[in-house]
C-alpha cells in the first residue's frame, strides 16, 4: 500500500499552504479561527494590519511537544523562521521530533537568519554610509523593532504578541545541531531551490538576504 505523501509545515504563520499539514501555536493562529476577533484585534492597534489576511487551515500544535503523528509517517517538513525563536535546546528537542515522522528517503528544509549574512549586510550599510546601520542590523538580529518603547497599555499588550530571536545560527552551527538531532546529511541550498514541493510559494523572497537554506535527511 502506498502511503500518502504527508507535507508538514512547522509553525507555518500565515504563509502556510492549503495541501500542507500546517501546525502552529499562540495568539496569532487562535486568531486565524476567529477572523471577526482578529479584525477587532487590528483595529484596536494590537496586532499589524498585514495580519488580516486569509489564512490556511491550520491545527493548533505547540511544536516543542511530541507531535501527533506516527513515526515514519512525512514524506516533507517545511520549517521557516521558526528555530530561532526557541532556544538552542528547544530546537533541537523539536528537530528530534521532526526526525521521528521524517520517512525513509524523506527531506526537511529548515531556513533561518544567516549570523553571517546579517553582518556582512551590515558591514555593506556601513561602507555605503547607509543611517542607522546598527539599528537596522539589531532589528534583523532580534526579528523586530526592539529599540521602539511602547507609548501606551496598548502597545505594551501588543509587544506580548512578539517572540524575539533566542538563538541564531551560522552553517557549522546549524550543522552540529541537525546531527545531534539525529540527521545525517545537510546540503546547502538557494532561496526557492531543493528538493520539496513549492518551494516557489513557500519560500519568502523578503528573507532572501540574511537567511541560510538547507535541506536536511
Amino acid at each position: 500500500m502506498i502511503r500518502e505523501d504527508v507535507k508538514l509545515n512547522i509553525g507555518c504563520g500565515p504563509t502556510g499552504l492549503d495541501g500542507w499539514l500546517n501546525f502552529d501555536w499562540g495568539v496569532l493562529p487562535l486568531f486565524s479561527k476567529a477572523p471577526a476577533l482578529r479584525r477587532l484585534v487590528i483595529a484596536m492597534g494590537l496586532l499589524s494590519a498585514s495580519y488580516d489576511t486569509r489564512w490556511p487551515k491550520i491545527k493548533l500544535v505547540d511544536i516543542r511537544r511530541r507531535f501527533p503523528l506516527e513515526d515514519e509517517s512525512v514524506k516533507f517538513i517545511y520549517c521557516s523562521h521558526v528555530l530561532e525563536h526557541f532556544e538552542r535546546w528547544e530546537a533541537l528537542a523539536i528537530l528530534r521530533e521532526c526526525r521521528r515522522c521524517l520517512r525513509q528517503g524523506g527531506v526537511m528544509r529548515v531556513v533561518v537568519p544567516d549570523i553571517r549574512k546579517l553582518f556582512s549586510n551590515y558591514q555593506s550599510w556601513v561602507a555605503a554610509g547607509q543611517a542607522r546601520a546598527g539599528r537596522d542590523f539589531c532589528r534583523l538580529w532580534w526579528g523586530f523593532d526592539k529599540d521602539i518603547a511602547p507609548g501606551s497599555v496598548l502597545g505594551k499588550l501588543a509587544r506580548r504578541f512578539v517572540r524575539d530571536h533566542a538563538w541564531n545560527y551560522d552553517c557549522e552551527e546549524l550543522d552540529l545541531l541537525v546531527k545531534e538531532a539525529g540527521f545525517s546529511k545537510m546540503t546547502v541550498c538557494d532561496c526557492h531551490q531543493g528538493a520539496l514541493p513549492d518551494l516557489d510559494r513557500l519560500d519568502i523572497d523578503g528573507h532572501k538576504s540574511h537567511s541560510i537554506y538547507v535541506e536536511i535527511l
